[in-house]
């Protein structure tokens, strides 16, 4: 194992490990919103039951406001225990942090029952109170407050509940929204590094062929050519490295850094190799993934221009089509020469896959014979004009 699959390892345990965490975080409630509902549900109850008591008529209900004013502080400060320990306890799966609130709603149930009764029959008793509880222990002689208690509690429970199953709910759907905001950002990783991938193949494929190029200059023994080509070279590889891979550059910009290169191979095939560029001006302008061009070019000169043995013209068209950026590069073949071996299809395979990873079905690449018998590759993108 190597040291960067070490490090790897290190890393995906860190991610493992602190995966909990993000869990916990993600799925908090804003505490505003939290506060702010356990509020509004309980003011919500006393205007209800106030209304409600009034709209019946209910003698003294005027007295009662003030006890239920009581009460109600005693839930909404219930309520916000409940909401401290769910805050504090954040289970993995929606079914155990729902238990848990399910489970910690009890006690609290149990101290508001608690503080009902202490307020309506001790602390602020009506003028019939005592009358009730005399028929309250005629009927519990026991423990005729801890059934009362008890009674109370089931009723409250729902209360609770409901509070409760809706606090988990907006923390479940805040971490679906940060699970999926997380996962768009690893799509967009995973995107950007397969970009780097595809952009950095094409410097190894292009030093290639201008490295046996320089051999062949060498072994000639043209030394004015070689010096030539290796000053080209240095100049195109400082253009090209210096270029961020997941870069859009403008089309006049892309045919620069190309025509560094075309000299390059004018440098190998003075007498042979004609150039000819035709760019609208409307189009200059128009965002191309940086180096897009460089394989098809490359692969017009190796199998066009090398194996010839008269001049060979590769052409260099840009159209725009129902809102397409539509590039096109033909190179001549000599009927007489030799057919070159095959290549591997890197080069143009690896346009294809940048085109379609950057920008999906709307953008392509094709290629195969013209209508004169030499060889034509068209590329096809969004027409875009800003952010290059």
């Amino acid at each position: 194992m190597t040291i960067d699959d070490n490090i790897q390892r290190d890393q995906r345990a860190r991610m493992l490990a602190a995966a909990p965490d993000w869990r916990a975080s993600d799925a908090r409630v804003n505490p505003r919103v939290a506060i702010g509902s356990i509020v509004a549900m309980w003011l919500l109850y006393f205007l209800i039951s106030t209304g409600l008591a009034l709209l019946t008529g209910t003698s003294d209900q005027w007295e009662f406001v003030g006890r239920r004013g009581i009460v109600v502080v005693a839930g909404i400060l219930c309520t916000f225990v409940l909401y401290k320990l769910l805050q504090r306890i954040q289970p993995q799966s929606f079914g155990a942090r729902l238990a848990v609130a399910m489970g910690a709603a009890v006690p609290l149930v149990l101290i508001y029952a608690t503080v009902n009764l202490l307020v309506f029959y001790y602390w602020f008793p009506a003028a019939d109170t005592h009358q009730i509880i005399e028929e309250l222990q005629a009927q519990y002689p026991v423990a005729w407050e801890t059934v009362l208690i008890l009674d109370s509690s089931i009723r409250w429970y729902f209360f609770f509940a409901v509070w409760a199953a809706l606090y988990v709910a907006f923390g479940y759907a805040n971490e679906m929204r940060a699970v999926e905001r997380r996962a768009n950002h690893f799509r967009l990783e995973a995107k950007n590094a397969q970009l780097r991938a595809l952009h950095y193949q094409v410097n190894p494929h292009f030093l290639f062929n201008t490295l046996n190029s320089l051999s062949t200059l060498v072994m000639r023994g043209s030394k004015a050519e070689a010096e030539t080509m290796i000053m080209n070279l240095s100049s195109f590889l400082r253009s090209s490295l210096a270029v961020d891979p997941e870069q859009l550059v403008a089309l006049d910009e892309e045919i620069r850094l190309q025509r560094l290169y075309l000299d390059i191979e004018q440098a190998r095939f003075p007498d042979r190799l004609q150039v000819e560029v035709t760019i609208p001006e409307e189009l200059e302008d128009a965002c191309v993934p940086v180096l897009i061009l460089q394989p098809i070019i490359e692969n017009a000169i190796k199998y066009g221009v090398a194996p010839s043995k008269g001049k060979i013209a590769v052409r260099l068209t840009a159209t725009s089509e129902y809102g397409l950026l539509v590039i096109r590069v033909e190179n001549d073949i000599d009927p007489k020469a030799p057919a070159p071996a095959p290549g591997t299809g890197l080069g143009l395979g690896n346009v294809r896959e940048r085109l379609l990873t950057r920008y999906g079905p709307a953008a392509g690449c094709e290629w195969g014979r013209s209508d004169n018998g030499g060889f034509a590759v068209s590329l096809w993108l969004p027409l875009a004009r800003n952010g290059c």
